[in-house]
C-alpha cells in the first residue's frame, strides 16, 4: 500500500513538472543570401540637410537656401552656372513668407526639380526691417546624391596599341595593324577586367554614354538622375603597349629531286608594355614580352594554315602574358584557404591556367633597401607546387604537390603563387587549356611529315609473284 501512495505520489510531481515546462519553440534557420552579389555601379539617394540663404525677398533667399543645400551635399560635381535651371530653383519666384511655408509649395519643390529636392522645409525666415539687412532663410531638405562604386581597385586606361608596320603577314595574309592593335587592346581591357582586380575605364564609348545622360539634360529622365553628371573618374595609370614585330612567316624550299616543296610554317611576336602612374607619370612597370607560335614542320603534302585562328591565337597569348606581367608586380596570386592539400587562390579569370603547375613561396619579412628605405619585398622560401583544378571569374581552386615545408602556422596570403614550371604531364595540361607547346608541336608534326613522306617519296612496291606470273 505504502508502494502504491510512493509511485503515485512521483507520477503526480512527474505529471506537474512536464505542465510547467513549455516545449522549446521549433525555428527554422533562413539559410543565408549564397546567390551572386550585385555589381556595385552606384546609387543615387537622399542626404537630409540645413542651409541658410540670403536675399532681397523671402522667395530669392529661399532660392539662395536651395542652391546652398544643393551645393553642401554634391560639392563641386555641381555646375554652379546651370544650378538654377537644372534643378528649377526659379519655383521660388513671386512666392511671398506665407506659400514658401505651405505644404503645396513643398511638393511644388519636389516635382519641379525631378526629385532632386524633397521633404523641404522652411524653419524660419528674418525680417531685413529688424536688423537693416537681407532676408535670411533657414531650410531644411533632403538633396539628391550619387554614390560612387564603392571599390577600391586600380583605375586604368587601356591606351590604343602601337606598330611600325602598316600590316602584319599570318601565313599567306596580309593583316591591317589597326585591327590587330584594336583587337589586342580589347583583349587586355577584357583580361584585366577578368582578373576582378582593375577597374577598366572606356574612352571608346564617349558619345553612346553623352548620349545617355543628354536624357537627363532633356526631362526624359528624373531630375535626380542629373547627379549622375561630373562622376566620370580619372585613370590612376594607363597601359600603353607596343608591337614590336608579329608574323608567321610561310616558307617553302623546292626538292632537288623532284618537283616537289617543303612547306613549312613559324613565326612569333614581341610586345613592349609601359604601365604609368598618372598623377606623378612615373614608369611603374617596363619590360618586353615575346612568344612563338606553334611551328608547322617542312612537308610536300602541300600545307596549309587556319591564318585568322593562329592570329587569334597570338592575340589571345599576348594579352594573358601582359597581364600575368601586370599582376605579378601589382596583385600576385595568393593562397587564401587550405584545407590539407586543397587550396583556394584569391585570383581567377585570366590569371591562372586549368591544369597547370605553379611555383609556390612562403613569404617572410619584408626586407628594405638601406639606402633609400624603399620596400624590397619579402624574403621568400620555396614551399611547393600548386596544380589548378578549376577556375572560376574570381577563384580558383588546386592542390598542393611537392610540399617541402611545414604549412601548420601558416596565415591566410603568405603563401604565394609565382612562376608557372613544367610538369611531368604539361603536354596534356596544355591540351587542356588549349595550347599546344612549341616543342611538343614540331615533335608532333615531324612524325606525321616523317611517316608522310615515306609513303610519298618511296619507290613503289615490287609486285607479287602468284603461280608463277608477276
Amino acid at each position: 500500500m505504502i508502494w502504491h501512495r510512493v509511485i503515485g505520489a512521483s507520477l503526480i510531481v512527474l505529471l506537474l513538472c512536464s505542465c510547467k515546462k513549455k516545449p522549446e519553440p521549433i525555428t527554422e534557420s533562413t539559410p543565408s543570401n549564397i546567390s551572386g552579389t550585385v555589381p556595385d555601379v552606384g546609387r543615387v539617394d537622399t542626404v537630409p540637410t540645413e542651409a541658410v540663404g540670403y536675399g532681397a525677398t523671402p522667395a530669392a533667399a529661399t532660392s539662395d537656401a536651395m542652391k546652398t543645400a544643393i551645393l553642401q551635399v554634391n560639392g563641386a560635381t555641381i555646375d554652379t552656372g546651370s544650378i538654377q535651371a537644372k534643378y528649377g530653383l526659379d519655383v521660388t519666384d513671386g512666392q511671398d513668407s506665407v506659400s514658401l511655408r505651405a505644404t503645396a509649395f513643398a511638393d511644388l519643390v519636389a516635382q519641379k526639380s525631378g526629385g532632386a529636392i524633397t521633404n523641404f522645409k522652411i524653419k524660419t525666415v528674418e525680417d531685413p526691417a529688424a536688423k537693416g539687412g537681407p532676408y535670411k532663410v533657414i531650410i531644411e531638405a533632403s538633396i539628391a546624391h550619387f554614390t560612387p562604386p564603392s571599390d577600391k581597385k586600380i583605375r586604368v586606361v587601356v591606351a590604343p596599341v602601337r606598330f611600325d608596320s602598316s600590316s602584319f603577314i599570318v601565313g599567306s595574309t596580309s593583316v591591317p595593324a589597326q585591327k590587330v592593335s584594336d583587337d589586342i587592346g580589347q583583349q587586355v581591357s577584357t583580361a584585366l577586367t577578368e582578373t576582378g582586380r582593375f577597374s577598366v575605364l572606356d574612352r571608346d564609348s564617349s558619345a553612346d554614354i553623352a548620349q545617355e545622360l543628354d536624357m537627363i539634360e532633356n526631362g526624359q529622365a528624373p531630375r535626380a538622375e542629373s547627379e549622375k553628371h561630373g562622376q566620370a573618374v580619372t585613370a590612376d595609370v594607363i597601359w600603353v603597349g607596343h608591337i614590336n614585330t608579329l608574323a608567321y612567316n610561310r616558307h617553302s624550299t623546292a626538292l632537288l629531286t623532284s618537283d616537289r616543296n617543303l612547306v613549312s610554317f613559324s613565326g612569333g611576336w614581341a610586345i613592349s608594355q609601359k604601365l604609368v602612374n598618372v598623377a606623378t607619370r612615373q614608369i611603374m612597370i617596363s619590360d618586353s614580352l615575346q612568344g612563338n607560335a606553334p611551328a608547322v614542320a617542312p612537308t610536300t603534302l602541300g600545307a596549309d594554315i587556319n591564318a585568322g585562328q593562329v592570329l587569334q591565337n597570338m592575340e589571345t597569348n599576348i594579352a594573358n602574358q601582359v597581364v600575368a606581367s601586370i599582376l605579378s608586380r601589382t596583385y600576385p596570386v595568393t593562397i587564401i584557404d587550405r584545407d590539407g592539400n586543397a587550396v583556394t587562390l584569391s585570383q581567377g579569370g585570366q590569371s591562372v591556367k586549368l591544369g597547370m603547375r605553379y611555383a609556390v613561396a612562403s613569404l617572410g619579412k619584408e626586407m628594405k633597401d638601406p639606402q633609400t628605405g624603399a620596400s624590397l619585398g619579402h624574403s621568400e622560401i620555396p614551399c611547393c607546387d600548386v596544380i589548378i583544378d578549376r577556375v572560376t571569374d574570381k577563384l580558383s581552386y588546386g592542390h598542393l604537390d611537392n610540399v617541402r615545408i611545414s604549412l601548420d602556422a601558416t596565415l591566410p596570403g603568405q603563401l604565394q603563387v609565382e612562376e608557372q614550371i613544367s610538369t611531368p604531364h604539361s603536354r596534356e595540361a596544355d591540351h587542356a587549356s588549349g595550347k599546344t607547346s612549341l616543342t611538343a608541336a614540331r615533335h608532333d608534326s615531324t612524325k606525321k611529315v616523317a611517316a608522310a613522306v615515306d609513303q610519298t617519296d618511296a619507290a613503289p612496291p615490287r609486285p607479287k609473284k602468284e603461280d608463277g606470273k608477276w
